[in-house]
């Protein structure tokens, strides 16, 4: 269950520093600054297209730079369209675009303990989610929306009570 981290490269240390978080934590990430790929590829779309279906989850750093982006709603677009589990890390005071409203937001590196907690609780649980894309059968893209409703709600009410 990869976690793909979206961010504006001018957002890249918080990005490298939440992505050696969830490595510590033994969990798989996809960071395109440290992919060979996608650093020498014509067709960068493809790519990051491939790798969020390739994803579990997807965790977009958001600043008010991330505003002047087009990758970073281009991938939450990607992983909504596959009912892949999304949450936002906020950095600086800027408002968070009214999109992002509907998933947990995390502001504080504590957040990202919550993040991985809820991740793992996920694995124990078996509410795994499926990597079939939404080519997949109509039941399972409703298991898979069902289950990731369920973390997005989970995680969000951690984050509310900050436990």
């Amino acid at each position: 269950m990869p976690v793909f981290i979206s961010y504006r490269h001018t957002d890249r240390d918080q990005a490298i520093e939440i992505n050696s978080r969830l490595k510590k934590a033994n969990i798989n990430t996809y960071l395109d600054v440290l992919d060979a790929e996608s650093q020498s590829t014509e067709d960068i779309t493809a790519v990051i297209t491939r790798n969020i279906t390739q994803c579990t989850h997807l965790l977009a750093v958001v600043s008010e730079r991330t505003a002047l982006s087009w990758w970073v709603p281009f991938e939450i677009g990607e992983a909504t369209i596959s009912n892949r589990r999304i949450c936002s890390f906020k950095t600086g005071g800027t408002e968070l675009p009214e999109y992002l409203e509907k998933w947990p937001k995390m502001t504080k590196a504590t957040d990202i303990d919550l993040f991985i907690e809820s991740y793992k609780s996920e694995l124990i649980s078996e509410r795994s989610i499926s990597l079939e894309s939404i080519v997949g059968s109509e039941s399972l893209h409703k298991i898979n929306k069902s289950n990731a409703d369920k973390f997005h709600s989970e995680l969000k009410t951690k984050i509310r009570r900050g436990y």
